[in-house]
């Protein structure tokens, strides 16, 4: 209990993003939108929800060009903010997704929510012993975002083509 305490204390934002992906898997699996979350569903909300997402993913790539980069300025400022967003972007997510859908838009889902899952289990959280383990979480968090992009720009691409 103490260490769940401890890691509450230092990351915050693991229990808000563990319960905003409860929440995401509950709203596409009983298809609230659908149904209660009705009113959610409509496609002007749909456009200003997607394009919501598509900022903060696009947002959550600074990090990564500053890794790249290795621009030190306001590093520790940058990542803080990398994992709110990812926590915004969890809730809206759950709000944004209306069914699982076919087969390509579960896979949509299903990487979204690794990155997040992988996102919580960060450096901060598990305080990693060995770095190996610390650099396989990171090319697997960073795999999956890249995986992400293209499967994002076919949904984009079906959402407003068949609206």
């Amino acid at each position: 209990m103490r260490v769940l305490m401890a890691t509450a204390r230092r990351a915050p934002y693991a229990a808000l993003i563990l319960m905003a992906l409860t929440l995401a898997t509950v709203v596409i699996l009983q298809e609230w939108q659908t149904g209660a979350l009705g009113i959610l569903s409509g496609f002007e909300f749909q456009i200003v929800s997607g394009s919501l997402l598509v900022t903060g993913l696009c947002y959550q790539w600074v990090l990564f060009f500053k890794r790249v980069t290795r621009d030190t300025r306001n590093a520790r400022s940058v990542l803080v903010s990398h994992r709110w967003v990812g926590v915004g972007m969890t809730y809206l997510f759950a709000l944004h997704a209306v069914r699982l859908g076919h087969t390509w838009m579960t896979v949509l889902s299903l990487v979204f929510f690794l990155i997040a899952v992988t996102g919580v289990l960060n450096r901060e959280v598990l305080r990693y012993r060995q770095n190996w383990i610390y650099l396989v979480w990171l090319a697997v968090h960073i795999g999956l975002s890249a995986m992400l992009l293209p499967l994002l720009g076919v949904h984009i691409w079906v959402a407003l083509a068949y609206q």
